[in-house]
């Protein structure tokens, strides 16, 4: 009996700045990556997105 394959893709979390338009994506934990403005940075992991700045300041956007 033939195994079916299954091609399972994963989204990622990118982080939009609402004052600059920067997308961030974050996939190392412990590591903050800025916006271009500065007005948020993200740390993550597939697990887990943790981002610091003003929740009005930022989206969050699933690709």
């Amino acid at each position: 009996m033939p195994k079916e394959i299954v091609n399972k893709t994963e989204k990622e979390t990118y982080i939009t700045c609402k004052k600059c338009g920067t997308e961030v994506l974050s996939i190392t934990h412990g590591n903050l990556t800025p916006c271009k403005c500065e007005a948020i940075s993200v740390d993550g992991s597939k697990e887990l997105v943790r981002v610091i700045g003003k929740l009005e300041d930022y989206e969050e956007i699933q690709k």
